[in-house]
């Protein structure tokens, strides 16, 4: 065979067939699939059922231990700030509560802000923190925002529902969903009553 020939071969045996060319990884993936909100929605979007009153999408109420019958949502022992129900949390020593919901969030989200309405009642008067109440997004079991907390410090005998100041928090993530969790932590003893009602929840994003 001349030596024509062999070099044709050997150019022949190492090219790739055209059909059996593999993707290259660096290939752009898909878009990502579109949000069911936006940043100018409004905060009803982001919160649904913030006023507690509606049977969908209800609120997902936990407690450790378990109480029978126990609920953590309300309208007669106090007047709720807004429709026929609030959040009724603590009331009882040495428990550990909550009350939970999923939200939705924008693409770019970066800030969320929480406003509503508070009332809290407690015979606890030390100066320190032994009943706490907390707001916090979480993505599954990852908290992404900690908007603060409301204590027995901030409690008094009596109460009547108020506006409590925003509660402003940085996401550490931007999934497309999260879940605002309501989280109430009671010691033993002097217990102390967390009534929360009229949430609003606002959403800010990265500038484009």
């Amino acid at each position: 065979m001349s030596l024509r020939k062999l070099v044709l071969v050997a150019a022949i045996a190492v090219a790739p067939a055209c059909g059996s060319v593999a993707a290259s990884p660096d290939a752009a993936s898909p878009d990502a699939a579109p949000r069911d909100v936006k940043c100018d929605s409004t905060s009803d979007k982001f919160l649904p059922n913030a006023s507690f009153d509606l049977a969908t999408p209800a609120w997902k109420q936990e407690t450790t231990p378990v109480v029978a019958g126990q609920s953590l949502l309300c309208g007669s022992s106090i007047t709720p700030a807004d429709g026929t129900l609030a959040a009724c949390m603590g009331g009882r020593d040495g428990q550990i509560q909550s009350l939970s919901q999923t939200v939705a969030l924008p693409a770019g989200a970066k800030t969320v802000t929480l406003t509503g309405q508070k009332c809290i009642t407690t015979v606890d008067t030390d100066a320190v923190d032994n009943d706490v109440l907390e707001f916090e997004l979480l993505e599954a079991t990852t908290v992404i925002a900690t908007f603060g907390q409301f204590s027995n410090q901030d409690g008094a005998r009596d109460c009547q529902f108020t506006a409590f100041s925003p509660l402003v928090a940085t996401l550490t993530d931007d999934p497309p969903e999260a879940t605002l969790r309501l989280r109430a932590t009671l010691n033993t003893l002097k217990t102390t009553s967390f009534f929360i009602d009229a949430l609003k929840l606002d959403v800010t994003c990265a500038a484009p």
